[in-house]
């Protein structure tokens, strides 16, 4: 009786494997990023994303299992850039800023993707009728707000400020105003009308530090 061959098993990923695998998955998002701006979610394919990639459905699918796997993949990227922008523009250690001088710093720089903010409307539009991309946008926010809550307690903190309500329930009042205020619907008010939206929103979500904080408050 002959013994099969046992199956080859597939070397670990290297770096330079690892890095071509992110160049790939970097490329399949950009390519769905304008797809789906550009035609919609119900135009977009994992076909229509290949050709524009330049790839082959394998390399889509040793990536992602589904369309709406790479929505939720451009909604991590999409808040991990906004994070980050958050991290490098809060002041640092020394002295406090006041509150409108903080949002304004923030804000300054903030990159206003329209491609993102079209995709962002209508998948949340669907969310309202699709179970499955309830599910997905939920998810996404609820990772957003777990990071997000912590950079704003900080720069509370920098601008001499204490937040009277639970962080994530803060981080959801800011988030909803910010998004309110750059959603098509808000007709293009401008970055001064954002910062004082959004200060109006920390200002009634805290007070200044040498106060006591409300009844309940969470730090």
């Amino acid at each position: 009786m002959t013994t099969a061959p046992a199956p080859r098993q597939a070397p670990p990923e290297g770096p330079r494997t690892t890095r071509r695998r992110e160049q790939t998955r970097t490329r399949l998002l950009a390519a769905a990023l304008d797809l789906l701006a550009e035609q919609g979610l119900a135009r977009t394919s994992v076909e229509g994303v290949c050709e524009r990639a330049g790839f082959t459905r394998g390399a889509f699918y040793s990536n992602f299992a589904s369309t709406d796997e790479v929505v939720a993949a451009l909604f991590a990227q999409q808040a991990a850039r906004v994070l980050e922008h958050v991290r490098s523009h809060l002041p640092g250690t020394g002295g406090t800023t006041g509150l409108p001088d903080l949002v304004a710093r923030v804000l300054e720089l903030l990159p206003v993707d329209r491609q993102w903010l079209a995709v962002r409307a209508e998948f949340s539009a669907q969310a309202l009728r699709d179970p499955a991309a309830a599910r997905i946008l939920t998810t996404a926010r609820e990772e957003l707000l777990a990071q997000f809550a912590p950079l704003l307690d900080e720069g509370l903190d920098r601008a001499g400020r204490t937040a009277t309500a639970p962080a994530t329930e803060l981080a959801r009042a800011v988030l909803a105003a910010h998004e309110g205020a750059t959603s098509p619907a808000a007709g293009g008010t401008g970055r001064a009308f954002e910062v004082r939206l959004l200060t109006a929103v920390l200002e009634a979500f805290s007070a200044p530090a040498t106060a006591p904080a409300a009844t309940g408050a969470a730090r």
